[in-house]
């Protein structure tokens, strides 16, 4: 059983950070044509729904049957969840895409400190001190060469988006701890990792869904229909063909798009959640980051240099001691 834990962990890691350099790539074109941060959040949210209720409507995915306990458990994982979700979106689109990386390079530690709060254990340092070289490495990795030029990277840092970055660790870290929990404490039928995604999915759609509006609704009723920066449309993106033809339908199908890679993503981290602790899984989503960043450096055309490398060098070797240190202690 221990061989088919470690299969669902490569194929569930490896899915979650392809899915994850989809997201990304689709979700920046679209920020970069859309400037409506919180509506093309709420979308992202809304897509989940349309893949998941076909499956339990037709039966091909059992849908879970909740208690009351659950329901409000739930809940709770799902405000954290939008917090989470928003805090990044905000980040992303109010600070360099890089500096947000770094801040939540951080994520694991908050893991640490909130499962010592929440559960009262914590694995034991020799363990926990390589999250210092992850999390150095991945941070070296996206501001390097920035450093070594000698520009001020604190010039990068506003508060929005630090703000944003910071809450969103919070809000992660207390998910991912309270999802294992909520797990392993629920008396529901069918509430697998991925349709307790679904789940969440569904219920911060909908406690998101006033806010977005309120805060966006009337500005895209006013730009409607907002083509103004739709109107190159690429032949490819990813190598998968574009099929609109229209600036507008081009817009609805990067919203496709990236809601599809969102929720897929986040499924695939939660089938790894569902089979590591909260920390470990932090790590895995810190490392995503240099695989994104090396993504971004073959598919964006980012520039590649001797300090991005050096540091998702580190990064990646102290997650390979982390894992080491983790199944010895």
């Amino acid at each position: 059983s221990t061989m088919a834990v470690n299969v669902t962990l490569v194929v569930g890691i490896t899915l979650w950070y392809a899915f994850n350099v989809g997201y990304n790539v689709y979700n920046k074109k679209l920020s970069n044509a859309l400037d409506y941060p919180m509506l093309i959040a709420l979308t992202s949210l809304g897509v989940g729904i349309l893949y998941f209720a076909p499956l339990w409507a037709l039966g091909l995915r059992k849908a879970p049957k909740l208690t009351p306990e659950d329901i409000k458990a739930c809940t709770v994982l799902s405000m954290l969840h939008t917090v989470g979700h928003v805090g990044a979106v905000v980040a992303m689109s109010a600070g360099a895409v890089s500096f947000t990386h770094i801040i939540k390079a951080l994520e694991p530690m908050f893991s640490v400190i909130f499962g010592i709060l929440i559960n009262g254990t914590s694995d034991p340092l020799k363990v926990n001190i390589w999250l210092v070289p992850i999390i150095l490495g991945v941070g070296w990795s996206a501001v390097g060469s920035k450093i070594m030029a000698g520009q001020d990277i604190l010039a990068d840092i506003n508060m929005t988006a630090f703000g944003g970055a910071m809450t969103s660790n919070v809000a992660f870290a207390l998910r991912g701890l309270l999802s294992k929990k909520v797990k392993a404490e629920s008396k529901s039928e069918n509430l697998t990792s991925s349709n307790l995604y679904s789940v969440l999915t569904l219920i911060s759609f909908f406690l998101f869904l006033p806010f977005a509006l309120v805060l966006e609704g009337n500005k895209l009723s006013a730009a409607w229909p907002p083509v103004e920066n739709l109107e190159e449309i690429p032949e490819k993106i990813l190598g998968v063909p574009v099929f609109s033809s229209s600036a507008l339908n081009y817009g609805y199908e990067l919203v496709i798009y990236t809601g599809f890679f969102y929720y897929m993503y986040n499924e695939m981290a939660y089938l790894v959640l569902g089979e590591v602790t909260a920390t470990a899984q932090a790590v895995a989503n810190t490392v995503k980051r240099v695989v994104i960043l090396l993504a971004t450096v073959a598919f964006l055309g980012e520039s590649m240099d001797v300090h991005k490398a050096a540091g998702a060098a580190v990064a990646i070797g102290a997650t390979m001691m982390y894992s080491i240190a983790k199944t010895k202690k």
